[in-house]
């Protein structure tokens, strides 16, 4: 078996994508570079439900898993078959401007965008979904949240040092949703949860609930993703009541040098980790979400969170946004059960798990790096800032010099509430963290107070309340035709309801 067929076979159980559990087809997977149209279409307008569909030229496949070797290259159309404007944000990659989908040019209803770039990063999971002013959340609730397998070199060499059996690699996007007798309820926000946060009641994994695979004894690699609008996760894995360790192998940006043994880790909207986890001698495994304080420290009544933007365009489903009444659900930080893993097979010997996974070393800075200062806040008659200042999509924002290396020092108000954060276009690096809570704190085992999360490339992290972060950001971009002259790219919340609000900014690279 070829290395590309191998790949393809032991992700052969990744992905699912229906409105219930147990009619959900697995959708096929797809090489990026196969895909010819990129449709985004509602699938049922009564739910505000959505999906992707690749067009291959010769036939069409919904909601695909995704596949690239980095290196390779994309030419394809994204055609808007959605009653809202839409982009397609290709979360982590880097990517010029017009190419990145960040909302500065939103495809109107009706219309297409075409987008061609070369996949320039290190193997891991990446994701794509909408980045229009407004729309977001309810655009990511509805279903569009799809996941972008990268491979290289050292991703073939793990999966062969593991000896990782067909379909024992499995890649997840997990979300919360709301539902009722199996069916996902629309989107449609109360005033609160457009300040808090939209919160479900139940795992999505995959487009399922209840989500189950059946692996073989030996090792299972699972690259997950949060891909909740506003929940965080601490997640675990059950053997009955007991907590069962698990191994870190990589983060957002791929694969760290060595990995790291964990019984729980932090999982905020749109981080991605990396991880195995030995099943030999067990029948099952269930992956929760443990409880936590989530720190939700904000007082007061909610601002009115309504972006100008959907004045013009109706909900997916015809709900009112931001509009309807406060509902009771499952709290952040309650338990929640994600997926499980049903073992069958017979035993084998399980491989050592390698000391080294990849080249990769620590940041190093120059003694003279500057430092950029930035501030989270809370204004109860706008909601979530950045500096104190509300978007405007013309700005300039921050204003880099291409090629620079800043460090980036993220202070976070003692009476805000979680924030993932979110860089379009550049990785950056964690450097140390200040003020982190108590539960947090007893997970900071590396050095800087840093979680084991927060190590390798990461695009997105979390800053807790009154907690100061400190991140190596270098601001080089590559030399391609494309990415001349000023470009744009974004910093802002992941929590998605915070982004609708505009809590973001501009960053200008010249």
């Amino acid at each position: 078996m070829n290395r590309r067929a191998f790949l393809a076979a032991g992700l052969a159980a990744s992905f699912g994508g229906a409105l219930t559990a147990r009619s959900a087809p697995v959708p096929e997977r797809l090489r990026l570079s196969d895909v010819r149209r990129l449709i985004v279409e509602r699938s049922d307008p009564i739910a505000g439900r959505c999906r992707y569909v690749a067009d291959l030229g010769t036939r069409q496949v919904a909601q695909p898993i995704l596949l690239a070797r980095t290196g390779e290259s994309v030419d394809a159309v994204i055609e808007n078959a959605l009653p809202q404007p839409t982009t397609v944000h290709f979360h982590g990659l880097t990517l010029p401007e017009a190419q990145d989908g960040a909302g500065f040019d939103p495809i109107a209803p009706g219309t297409r965008k075409r987008v061609r770039f070369e996949v320039k990063n290190r193997s891991a999971l990446y994701w794509f979904h909408p980045h229009p002013h407004g729309f977001t959340a309810e655009q990511v609730y509805g279903g569009l949240a799809g996941l972008l397998v990268v491979t290289d070199e050292d991703d073939a060499a793990l999966d062969a040092a593991l000896a990782i059996a067909p379909g024992n690699r499995l890649a997840a996007a997990i979300a919360d949703v709301r539902a009722q007798g199996g069916v996902i309820r629309p989107y449609a926000p109360s005033a609160q949860d457009c300040l808090h946060g939209w919160l479900g009641e139940r795992a999505l994994v995959n487009g399922r609930l209840d989500a189950s695979w059946t692996v073989a004894p030996g090792w299972v690699r699972l690259q997950l993703l949060n891909a909740c609008n506003a929940r965080g996760l601490l997640l675990g894995f059950k053997d009955g009541e007991a907590l069962v360790p698990f191994h870190l192998l990589g983060t957002d940006g791929g694969l760290l040098s060595a990995p790291r043994e964990l019984e729980r880790a932090f999982l905020h909207s749109a981080e991605r980790v990396d991880i195995a986890i030995d099943v030999a001698g067990r029948r099952s495994l269930q992956a929760v979400s443990l409880a936590f304080d989530p720190r939700h420290h904000t007082q007061g009544a909610a601002p009115r969170h309504r972006h100008p933007s959907r004045e013009r365009y109706a909900s997916l489903a015809g709900a009112a946004v931001c509009e309807s009444e406060p509902r009771e659900g499952l709290a952040e930080g309650a338990e929640l059960p994600l997926f499980s893993l049903q073992v069958d097979g017979s035993a084998k010997r399980t491989p050592p798990l390698p000391a080294r996974l990849s080249g990769l070393s620590e940041a190093s800075l120059a003694a003279d790096t500057p430092t950029r200062r930035l501030r989270l806040d809370f204004d109860e008659h706008t909601g979530f800032l950045i500096d104190q200042t509300p978007y405007r999509t013309d700005e300039t924002g921050f204003a880099v010099k291409r090629g620079a290396r800043e460090v980036w020092e993220i202070k976070n108000s003692p009476i805000s509430m979680p924030h993932p954060m979110h860089l379009h276009g550049f990785g950056f690096r964690v450097l140390r963290r200040q003020g982190t809570f108590g539960a947090a704190r007893r997970l900071a085992t590396e050095p800087g107070g840093r979680l084991a999360t927060d190590l390798g490339v990461k695009d997105t992290v979390l800053a807790w309340p009154n907690e100061t972060l400190w991140l190596a950001i270098d601001f080089a971009l590559p030399v391609e035709a494309a990415f001349r002259g000023p470009q744009r790219f974004m910093f802002h919340c992941h929590n998605l309801e915070h982004e609708d609000g505009m809590m973001m900014r501009n960053v200008t690279v010249a």
